[in-house]
């Protein structure tokens, strides 16, 4: 069962609870995690339209696809065309199966005349059993 502060945090971050088999299992290693963070700078005249692309992308992401753990973007306070994206994939197949989704393709194709830099930095979890407490997507079959 899922603690209320875990609830509270997956609500916060826009990210889904995924389950992971028990540790004896072949599929319970979070190894295979695609974890990364996507810097990016956003030109100040596209700052609004780059954030609605952002957010029904990521919300888009999580819903429909089940490899998707999370799409989570942010902007700093202090500088807010300076977006931070936190994507998390099951797999790598969950990865390449999400660049070839139609809302990923809309956003990538819609957006480049927004971004003045973009740098996708591979991420190594530091606690990954940490991870499967925070991360319980649900394997509701979906019809």
């Amino acid at each position: 069962m899922m603690n209320k502060l875990a609830f509270v945090l997956i609500l916060a971050m826009g990210c889904v609870p995924v389950t992971f088999a028990s540790p004896d299992t072949e599929t319970s290693r979070t190894d295979d995690l695609v974890v990364r963070v996507a810097e990016i700078e956003v030109f100040p005249e596209w700052l609004d339209a780059y954030l609605a692309a952002a957010r029904t992308v990521g919300a888009e992401s999580v819903a429909k696809e089940p490899g998707v753990v999370c799409i989570f973007p942010m902007r700093q306070k202090e500088n807010p065309c300076s977006i931070r994206i936190v994507e998390i994939y099951r797999d790598e197949a969950a990865y390449k199966a999400h660049l070839q989704t139609p809302h990923f393709r809309a956003y990538k194709e819609g957006t480049p005349h927004m971004i003045k830099s973009l740098k996708l930095v591979p991420m190594s979890p530091l606690d990954a059993e940490g991870m499967k407490l925070i991360f319980r997507k649900n394997t509701v079959e979906r019809n």
